[in-house]
């Protein structure tokens, strides 16, 4: 992972650093970073005294449960508090909404996107001591634990909803139809993986909405996680292009000839490279 990025706001990724340099990796802190690019002044302190404070109300209420066993108390107990009792639930009346990705915005509204809802799940999780994990479905972010020889899948989208392996394949049906079921589909997502989804999403909203100045901070902040990828690459140079960075976009686009010699768009890259130039010189 690089460090080395310039465009986003400084604080948000030197948070979104040292959480993923943490051992292991703290998702609730990657959130909160993301998150401070919608807040620069957001204090993670109070966001972390949120989860604890819910996940000492789930072991209460695991208590409760104890004859369930251990595993099926703790999802019974997780999802009592956070969807029956707290309503934490999907935003699908304005799923497009940027605060939907931010955890300090769903942890204050309690409607978000099911990857910041499945967040909410995993911290208030982890600290109660429950087994949970994220799994980066298609299309739509579930969490999961493993209940002696089959995994509990659950939604957090849809009020902590828990599927069989027949639910998730009509969930697929659903969010991508054009994929077929696979129980690989169910496997664990790392930490750096999760904030790069979250990341994704912010992207896609901010460049529907024509947000360049945001669009570009988020494109940056998933380079420092993924510091050759093309595409990004190719988006940022886009959006420095659009900026008037000409110097910069120019940086991304030779690096991006650099990578892939070979790239089926290498003409437009050479192209756009020689625009850049002029432009950058004219600006001398």
């Amino acid at each position: 992972m690089s460090n080395t990025s310039t465009f986003s706001p400084p604080l948000a990724r030197e948070r979104l650093v040292s959480a993923l340099a943490a051992d292991p990796p703290r998702l609730d802190l990657a959130a909160l970073a993301i998150a401070t690019l919608n807040r620069p002044e957001l204090e993670v302190s109070a966001y972390l005294h949120t989860l604890d404070a819910l996940a000492a109300r789930v072991q209460v209420e695991m208590e409760r449960h104890a004859s369930q066993g251990e595993v099926l108390a703790g999802l019974t107990a997780l999802r009592h508090v956070l969807a029956d009792i707290e309503g934490f639930r999907g935003n699908e009346d304005e799923y497009q909404l940027p605060e939907n990705s931010f955890l300090d915005e769903v942890l204050e509204k309690k409607v978000g996107l099911p990857i910041t809802l499945s967040v909410v799940y995993l911290e208030v999780a982890r600290r109660a001591g429950i087994p949970l994990y994220g799994v980066p479905f298609p299309g739509h972010f579930l969490v999961a634990c493993h209940s002696g020889d089959h995994k509990l899948v659950v939604d957090p989208f849809h009020s902590g909803e828990i599927l069989t392996e027949e639910g998730c394949k009509e969930l697929l049906e659903r969010v991508a139809p054009q994929l077929k079921f696979n129980p690989s589909m169910l496997a664990p997502a790392p930490v750096e993986l999760i904030a790069y989804r979250m990341l994704s999403n912010l992207r896609r909203v901010f460049l529907e909405r024509q947000d360049g100045e945001r669009g570009l901070a988020v494109v940056d902040m998933l380079l420092m996680l993924a510091p050759n990828h093309p595409g990004e690459l190719r988006t940022r140079a886009a959006l420095l292009a659009n900026l008037g960075a000409y110097r910069a976009a120019l940086k991304d686009v030779e690096r991006c000839l650099e990578l892939s010699p070979d790239a089926p768009d290498r003409d437009s890259l050479e192209w756009t490279a020689r625009e850049l130039r002029e432009r950058a010189e004219l600006l001398n």
